[in-house]
């Protein structure tokens, strides 16, 4: 059976990346977006065969087919949907970053072990090879004293040089 998923936000990564990837992943199924605007929900719903489109994320959370949901909302807002979707008893991932305090990270931890809901972050470069491999000069001293480290990584956006999702 088919995990099922909703996607709150509608924006270019949902419809560029999100949305199809979970229509390409076996046993996953996009049931439902959210949006706060009606008529964005139903066009991302019509354009990626999504079930139902919602304006009022409780009745999103009250679908039974909705096992799942990816927070793709404002970064301020990513707290206040994981706990309402954990409460819920869906299973959470979310986009980076987790949310904008430790208080509201905790909490979703907190909410999603009682509530029995798995949580997951969009942190997809903590084992990109550039990463691991500046890890491991860091630790073997290759570097010396790192005192400060900066980096820069960038993808095409848009449809210009992106690989498929």
């Amino acid at each position: 059976m088919a995990l099922g998923w909703a996607v709150i936000s509608t924006g270019l990564h949902v419809d560029n990346k999100i949305a199809p990837a979970i229509n390409a992943t076996p046993d996953a199924e996009l049931v439902a977006t959210y949006s706060r605007d009606q008529g964005r929900a139903e066009a991302c719903a019509q354009k990626h065969g999504a079930k139902a489109a919602y304006s009022d994320l409780g009745a999103l959370l009250r679908d039974s087919r909705v096992d799942a949901v990816f927070i793709a909302s404002p970064n301020a807002l990513h707290a206040q949907h994981a706990l309402q979707a954990a409460q819920a008893g869906k299973h959470v991932f979310s986009e980076k970053p987790m949310t904008t305090t430790l208080d509201d990270a905790v909490a979703m931890v907190r909410t999603c072990r009682a509530r029995g809901v798995k949580l997951g972050v969009g942190y997809h470069l903590r084992q990109h090879p550039g990463l691991r491999e500046t890890r491991r000069l860091i630790a073997e001293g290759v570097l010396g004293t790192v005192a400060l480290a900066q980096g820069q990584w960038g993808f095409g956006i848009r449809g210009q040089g992106t690989p498929p999702p």
